[in-house]
């Protein structure tokens, strides 16, 4: 079978990861699998980024400044300017930007099909970004089977990742109260954005899936509105992210033998995301360290600096992009904490588990399905920095029931959290589908 994967970009967030993962497991199972993105960061040779110019002499100046901008050094603004040309190749784009329309204006992704190479299955991620064409989902769904993967809310709503308290996205968006949560629009077309994804999906045949029972319920109520639609679970690889010695694994890392130790892992790890809730696991942290000063608690924030680079008993390793040795992180913890205000199935609490690592984390969207019906952690409400460092409080003293809900983390994400698992109920639902669906239409997108 021949797989198109299709993502925002190939390295950053959960998303990211998740589809680059289901590539190489694609790949390993025998298919020919290949992967599109809007931003390539890595260098897989699998791994193509789609073309943002296009054709005409203007386009071709704007790419060939946008390749010099590449081989600079990374420096401040340089991802700004990269936008900039992009935009200014296809004006079109500039008005969409500053109409705050982010359904995209991408040209190539009508010419997906026109080369030699035609996949059987696009499966879709993260479509945020300005790379892909969102209207392009009509004539490719009628063309062959498209399955989306929904990593958050954005294909329900009129601009936003997550409707945090907000229930306009039930009944047309518009009248934004929040245009800067991510991905931000310059101005609230989000009426518009919602209708016109609500004609898009009207003439589209789309399979869904999401990770979460959380979000399918969103989905059920949105305009969406899908051919096909299956809840299959995020995977991590299993091979990686396993359970260890504990002492062995803080050895290595310089970390205390004895010590209590929290982990919390985001990528961009800021107090300014909207989405993420470091405040209040940092909050949480310094309560339970008054409260128990002769405790030897200590909390590893990976993803960004401490609030205090002073503090003795936080360690900032920062952003971790080698896999193993962000598995030796989880298992040399007692506790992973995790506390956001949206979110939707996060691949840290499964890669946790998967170490042997209980979780203590906000009972947010999808999180709750996750621990096995507390069996492998508990739940506080979200944003509640006192709630959370009185479970905290409770735990420094009872360390036995920690290092159970760490084992039965362990037997559960192994059970339900295993990649091949994750890899083999889609490709299975491929097959389902592809027979469901027929030939589909012998169409080219090109326009």
């Amino acid at each position: 079978m021949r797989i198109l994967l299709v993502n925002s970009n190939d390295r950053g967030g959960g998303a990211s990861r998740m589809a680059l993962d289901l590539l190489g497991a694609y790949r390993a199972a025998g298919h020919d699998a290949r992967m599109l993105v809007g931003d390539r960061r890595g260098d897989q040779a699998d791994v193509e980024e789609c073309d943002h110019y296009g054709p005409g002499a203007w386009a071709d100046l704007c790419a060939r400044a946008e390749s010099g901008l590449r081989r600079l050094p990374r420096v401040r603004g340089r991802a700004r300017a990269m936008a900039w040309l992009r935009r200014s190749a296809i004006p079109a784009r500039w008005a969409d930007h500053l109409l705050g329309r982010d359904l995209g204006h991408a040209p190539y992704t009508r010419r997906m099909l026109a080369g030699a190479w035609r996949p059987d299955v696009i499966h879709l991620h993260n479509l945020t970004g300005d790379f892909f064409d969102l209207a392009a989902l009509a004539p490719l769904s009628r063309a062959m089977t498209v399955i989306w993967t929904l990593h958050d809310a954005w294909a329900i709503t009129g601009h936003c990742a997550y409707p945090i308290n907000c229930e306009r996205w039930r009944a047309g968006c518009g009248s934004c109260p929040d245009l800067h949560r991510p991905p931000a629009i310059m101005r609230d077309g989000t009426a518009a954005n919602y209708a016109r994804k609500g004609r898009i999906y009207a003439a589209s045949r789309l399979a869904v899936a999401t990770p979460s029972q959380w979000l399918m319920g969103l989905v059920e109520q949105s305009q969406l509105r899908p051919w096909q639609r299956r809840v299959i679970a995020n995977g991590v690889d299993l091979a990686t992210f396993r359970p260890g010695d504990r002492a062995a694994a803080r050895a290595a890392l310089g970390l205390p033998r004895d010590a209590f130790i929290c982990i919390f892992v985001a990528y961009g790890a800021s107090t300014r995301n909207p989405y993420k809730d470091l405040t209040t696991v940092e909050r949480a942290v310094a309560l339970a360290a008054a409260q128990a000063p002769h405790a030897d608690l200590r909390f590893i924030c990976v993803g960004r600096g401490p609030a205090r680079d002073d503090d003795p008993q936080v360690i900032a390793p920062g952003y971790i992009a080698d896999q193993a040795r962000l598995a030796l992180y989880y298992q040399a913890a007692d506790l992973l904490l995790h506390a956001t205000r949206a979110d939707n199935a996060p691949c840290v609490i499964a890669e946790a588990l998967a170490c042997g690592t209980a979780v203590l984390a906000t009972d947010v969207g999808g999180i709750g399905e996750m621990l096995g019906d507390g069996r492998c952690g508990w739940l506080v409400p979200g944003g509640d920095a006192a709630a959370m460092a009185l479970q905290l409080l409770a735990l420094l003293a009872d360390r036995a029931s920690v290092e159970r809900a760490g084992q039965s983390g362990a037997a559960w994400a192994a059970a339900h959290y295993n990649l091949g698992r994750q890899a083999g109920a889609y490709l299975d639902w491929f097959a389902e589908l592809r027979a469901a669906y027929g030939e589909g239409e012998q169409i080219e997108l090109q326009r």
